[in-house]
């Protein structure tokens, strides 16, 4: 869950950048579902691109933020709603377009399959689908510090131990949209910058640090880490922000869909 400290924090940043790739296949027409919605940063800025965009988001404390958001920049055809995302309260065909951003390489194959479905469900023949996440072998990291290495490591072991496809999961949208029913017609990738300058350096390690802390007892109550490792983990990350010429940048790719 996020925390009202967390909320802030991502309201601060730039939503735009992270469905920029979205724009070109949107018009003023369109009503637009954003499935995931966090805070709502991003489905603001895509609620500047169609007619009407509505967040959802099961947090009921990031959907009053984003509500919140939505009211502070007056924007009338933006709406959040508390709601799974896999049991969507929409009817069928309700949308022309559904976005997904850093949500689906989280869940499970079984949570999988049923988000797409409702996603087809609510979309209208022809709609579109986008999708933005990870995949750990597009990254970026300098200095190769042991302990951020470690660190690395251990997200890697949780996400192996739950679903070794996880971390390769960018690389497959298209062919995971392709096997729910939809057709690929774009693909491609950015970066998340973490290392702009030093307050972007300084958010990087506090963003790692919260991580570690919450990850960290569920893998050493599973055997995946110990102590001793989480503490070298927590140490290197500090040893990097200190690095004025740090950078780690977060791969995430693109991929743009149609409804068969």
């Amino acid at each position: 869950m996020q925390h009202d400290g967390s909320i802030v924090t991502f309201q601060q940043k730039r939503g735009g950048d992270s469905a920029a790739f979205f724009v070109p296949f949107l018009t003023s027409g369109m009503t637009l579902l954003d499935a995931g919605c966090g805070p709502g940063t991003i489905t603001a800025a895509l609620a500047d691109h169609v007619g009407r965009a509505v967040g959802v988001d099961i947090e009921p404390k990031v959907v009053t933020a984003a509500n919140r958001l939505a009211s502070a920049e007056r924007l009338t055809n933006l709406a959040f709603v508390e709601a799974d995302m896999a049991a969507l309260p929409f009817e069928d065909g309700t949308f022309d377009a559904v976005f997904f951003h850093a949500v689906l390489y989280h869940q499970s194959r079984e949570i999988l399959v049923r988000t797409l479905a409702e996603a087809r469900r609510v979309l209208k023949p022809g709609g579109l689908v986008a999708t933005r996440d990870a995949d750990v072998g597009g990254n970026v990291l300098y200095p190769e510090i042991d302990g951020v290495r470690l660190a690395l490591d251990l997200w890697q072991r949780w996400y192996q131990h739950e679903d070794p496809e996880a971390l390769r999961f960018g690389r497959r949208q298209g062919s995971i949209l392709r096997a729910h029913g939809f057709a690929p017609v774009w693909a491609g990738a950015s970066y998340v910058n973490h290392s702009a300058d030093a307050q972007s350096r300084s958010e990087a390690v506090a963003d790692a640090r919260r991580s570690l802390l919450g990850l960290g007892l569920q893998l050493v109550d599973r055997g995946l880490a110990t102590e001793a490792e989480i503490r070298t983990a927590l140490a290197g990350w500090e040893a990097w922000g200190r690095d004025p010429d740090a950078v780690y940048f977060r791969c995430r790719c693109e991929c743009v869909a149609r409804k068969n």
